[in-house]
């Protein structure tokens, strides 16, 4: 594997794509330490004698995978109302609106 990559690194930039070439690079060598640190913790695990075959992780992980996460959630379409916040929202309910009653003189009889 690590020949197909650094072949795609001198492919890329012999075809003048040396962004592309810088970005492969960087990718193949986090893909390196993150391999690298990982076998890291396993052997300083083993040092001090955790074995991680004898632990539940691969159930951990299975029930993992089978718990859901959003992505099958089918989404749609919402109403907006389009108001700008420093307008007032309009009247959500309709209401009975009363007439003003009509103003009498009590004082003539």
């Amino acid at each position: 594997m690590p020949s197909d990559i650094a072949k795609q690194i001198v492919d890329q930039i012999y075809n003048d794509e040396k962004a592309k070439s810088i970005d492969s690079v960087a990718d193949a060598l986090g893909a390196i330490t993150f391999d690298a640190i990982q076998q890291g913790k396993q052997d300083f695990a083993k040092s001090w004698g955790f074995n991680p075959d004898d632990t539940a992780q691969g159930v951990a992980d299975e029930l993992e995978d089978q718990l859901p996460d959003g992505t099958d959630i089918e989404y749609t379409d919402v109403e907006v109302d389009e108001r700008q916040p420093h307008e007032p929202p309009e009247a959500e309910y309709e209401t009975d609106e009363q007439e003003p009653e009509e103003e009498t003189d009590e004082t003539d009889s």
